[in-house]
C-alpha cells in the first residue's frame, strides 16, 4: 500500500499534535504545588563565647576611660523578652527594640588630639589664586577658514578646492522624475 503525499502530511500534522499535547502535559505537571511537610524543629541549646581581648605589645598607650554598663550573664534565652513564634499565620520575629541610655558626659575629650590620642598639627589653609589659564591654541582651522593653496576648511571634509560660487540650472517642467538632468559625466 503507498502513501501519497496528503496522507503522509496529514500523519506529520497529527504526530505534531500529539507531540504537543505531551509537552503540556509534562510542562503543567512541574506548576504543581506540594504542601510542605511538617519537620519537628529541636530547641537550640545557648552557647557563651568567652573572648579574652589581647593588649598590643608595641605602640602608644590609650589613657581615656570609658565607661560600660556591665552585660547582665543571668538572661538567656528562654527569660528574654524575645517572643519569636512561628507557628500559624501570625509571626513575631523578635521584641520591640529600645533606644540605650546615653553615655555619661564624664570622658572630656581634648580637641587637640584624635579619638586614638594622637595629636593633631595645626592644619594651614592652602590659597588658590583667581588667574584663569589660558586657553590651548587649537591647530584645527575654523569653518571657511582659506589656506595658501585657494582651498577651504570644512569641518568633517577638510581642505575643499574652491570652485568658485554655485551655479543653478533651471529644467523644463515635464514631470519625468527619471529624465537626467544637466551632464552626468
Amino acid at each position: 500500500m503507498k502513501i501519497t503525499d496528503r496522507t503522509k502530511k496529514w500523519l506529520t500534522i497529527a504526530g505534531l499534535g500529539v507531540v504537543c499535547v505531551v509537552l503540556v502535559i509534562v510542562i503543567a505537571s512541574q506548576f504543581k504545588t506540594e504542601e510542605p511537610k511538617e519537620v519537628s524543629v529541636q530547641p537550640s541549646s545557648t552557647a557563651v563565647d568567652t573572648v579574652t581581648p589581647s593588649t598590643p605589645s608595641t605602640g602608644p598607650t590609650n589613657t581615656q576611660e570609658v565607661n560600660a554598663q556591665p552585660i547582665d550573664s543571668t538572661v538567656t534565652s528562654a527569660t528574654s523578652t524575645d517572643t519569636g513564634d512561628s507557628t500559624g499565620t501570625d509571626q513575631s520575629i523578635q521584641a520591640e527594640v529600645t533606644k540605650p541610655p546615653e553615655p555619661s558626659q564624664e570622658v572630656k575629650t581634648d580637641p587637640s588630639k584624635t579619638p586614638d590620642g594622637q595629636k593633631v598639627d595645626a592644619v594651614t589653609p592652602v590659597e588658590h589664586s583667581n588667574v584663569p589659564t589660558p586657553a590651548p591654541e587649537t591647530s584645527t582651522p575654523k569653518a571657511g577658514d582659506k589656506n595658501d593653496k585657494g582651498q577651504i576648511w570644512f569641518p568633517g571634509f577638510g581642505w575643499v578646492d574652491d570652485e568658485g560660487a554655485n551655479t543653478g540650472t533651471v529644467v523644463d517642467g515635464e514631470g519625468d522624475i527619471n529624465k537626467p538632468v544637466g551632464n552626468m559625466d
